[in-house]
């Protein structure tokens, strides 16, 4: 064999190996259904990888090509293989956000995979070092084919999309077209392998410099809420829940019964209706602790929390959390007058939610009398079987110590729906528990609980899993929030007591939780009957209650749309 046809066998192996990601992309992805999406999708990206074949020599292009080019791969397959769609901002933030200790847990659960992709990555570059540096097209049609072939490409696509913008969206006006067609174009590298990676990247990066630099200003912000001067002891305890659905609350009419102690327990009320602003933790919480709904998410961090509003108030706040700080998070947890924070990470198997009742006690038995504590839980989190303990295994078989990620698919969903309903029933012992350690303090008091985000477990054809999903599902968004109240807080506001009962069959959204949990404390803004009016109107403990007619959701994708049912 000659060395020319060993040098076209190298480059045609590396070239497949650079193409792997896009090549499962066309089986996994959903909007690659047909195969004529799905050839278009590969044509344009054979054409994206030999465009720089245009500019560099053979050694020089398989290396600098192959380390940009599967650097983002492990972010891509695992987007595909769980979300059925490429890598989006929020996915690929959720990477980044991911610490060592996390990463490693996982590389030891797929090990296999793990030493496969290693020795991919060590055999792809032994290979892109042995092509001699030689000019794959010569320099001058190089030269020749960029500057005419890469405009008319180019152009060409600005055609199409005109095209499309005339006759789908009605656009009319010349400038608009044009816009919108570029637009288009450059949205379509936010799908393909590996651009999406990188331009996602950028978004993040942007979006966190962004947040910071809003965090920084926030000193001297206040809400105008006017501080409570009496000295009646009240306590407020908002539990935020983690990727829990309300269709597995045995509460909410669910056909196992995963909530055996709350539904025993007096003085509580479930809102089965009630929707999160975002399927994940990062945009969900931030919102939770506003008064700016998901149609305002450029402003949220323009504003201070909710536990800030009660601190300004006159209330001790404190944050209690066993999972690790997130970049929105620090500012807060830092002004607050007492934290707990496990310090331990998501991988390990005994981070239970349990690990917080200890210091809340402590804090109860402070003997503060206007208290606002918010207990940050891991609740449903993937991996199920490691948020609750043995004895609250109840529906088998759940996960097992034999199951791992691979194992993620619709045959084992109902292992995996098990497990979950096991990680509900702890959820209802911790839940029930806080309410006992409120009930003890013989002082009015309010115990309300809502998760961040649902879950997808393969409920439909779609079949998603897990949350942080392209696109949106009912089941990643549909949240439970209960609340529990105490005799004394119904002896000092029977009325607001009476809204709670009447308002149970409403359909809202988290947005309504700021408002409610500022008015059940009988907070006012100072001088200002405006927003103490609009506020009344978000509070489920308020007469002047409001559900809205539309409920808005942001996607993974960055999108604010209306939820469907």
């Amino acid at each position: 064999m000659s060395d020319k046809t060993k040098t076209i066998l190298r480059s045609a192996v590396l070239f497949l190996i650079l193409l792997f990601p896009n090549v499962y992309a066309c089986f996994m992805a959903s909007d690659l259904g047909s195969p004529v999406k799905a050839l278009a999708y590969l044509l344009v990206v054979c054409a994206g990888l030999a465009l720089p074949m245009l500019f560099f020599r053979r050694r020089t292009y398989f290396i600098v090509v192959g380390i940009l080019g599967l650097f983002g791969a492990p972010i891509e397959i695992a987007s595909l293989y769980l979300n059925h769609n490429p890598a989006t901002a929020t996915f690929v933030g959720l990477f980044y956000a991911t610490n060592w200790r996390e990463v490693m847990g996982i590389i030891e659960v797929i090990w296999p995979l793990a030493i496969i992709l290693v020795a991919v990555w060590a055999g792809y570059f032994l290979l892109a070092a042995r092509q001699p540096n030689e000019w794959i097209i010569p320099q001058r049609i190089g030269l020749w084919t960029a500057g005419i072939g890469l405009p008319v490409l180019f152009a060409s696509a600005i055609l199409f999309f005109s095209h499309y913008a005339r006759n789908i969206y009605n656009l009319q006006d010349r400038r608009e077209v044009v816009s919108f067609a570029k637009e288009l174009t450059l949205m379509k590298f936010y799908k393909i392998y590996p651009y999406n990676i990188y331009l996602n990247s950028y978004q993040v990066a942007a979006e966190r410099k962004q947040m910071l630099r809003a965090q920084q200003a926030l000193e001297p912000f206040r809400f105008g809420l006017t501080a409570r001067q009496d000295s009646m002891p009240e306590l407020y305890i908002l539990v935020i829940g983690e990727a829990a659905r309300s269709e597995n609350f045995g509460l909410n009419g669910y056909a196992r019964q995963t909530t055996p102690r709350l539904s025993r327990r007096k003085n509580i009320v479930s809102y089965p209706y009630i929707y999160s602003q975002a399927g994940t933790t990062e945009v969900s919480v931030p919102h939770m602790l506003s008064r700016l709904p998901v149609t305002r998410h450029e402003a949220v961090f323009t504003e201070k929390t909710l536990p800030e509003a009660f601190q300004e108030a006159g209330f001790e706040a404190s944050w209690l959390t066993n999972k690790s700080r997130a970049l929105y998070l620090q500012r807060v947890l830092d002004g607050m007058d007492r934290r707990f924070e496990t310090g331990k990470d998501m991988s390990v198997t005994n981070n239970y939610d349990g690990l917080l009742l200890d210091p809340l006690q402590e804090i109860l038995a402070a003997g503060i009398p206007k208290q606002l504590i918010v207990l940050h839980t891991m609740g449903s989190h993937w991996r199920y079987d490691t948020r609750y303990t043995e004895d609250f295994e109840v529906f088998t078989p759940a996960l097992g110590e034999d199951f791992n990620l691979r194992m993620i698919n619709p045959a084992n969903r109902q292992r995996l729906v098990n497990a979950y309903d096991n990680t509900i029933l702890y959820t209802d012992w911790f839940l029930d528990s806080v309410c006992a350690l409120a009930e003890q303090q013989h002082r009015p008091a309010i115990v309300l609980y809502m998760s961040d985000h649902g879950e997808n477990l393969y409920d439909d054809e779609r079949h998603l899993v897990l949350h942080g999903n392209y696109g949106a599902s009912r089941w990643l968004f549909h949240v439970p929030m209960i609340i529990w109240y105490s005799d004394e807080y119904a002896a000092l506001y029977p009325n607001k007591v009476a809204q709670l009962q009447a308002h149970a069959a409403s359909r809202d959204n988290s947005s309504l939780l700021f408002a409610s949990l500022i008015d059940a404390a009988g907070l006012h803004y100072k001088n200002d009957t405006a927003s103490d009016a609009a506020m009344r109107t978000r509070s489920i403990f308020s007469s002047d209650y409001c559900a809205p007619d539309t409920l808005f959701v942001l996607t993974t994708e960055g999108d604010c749309i209306v939820l469907e049912d």
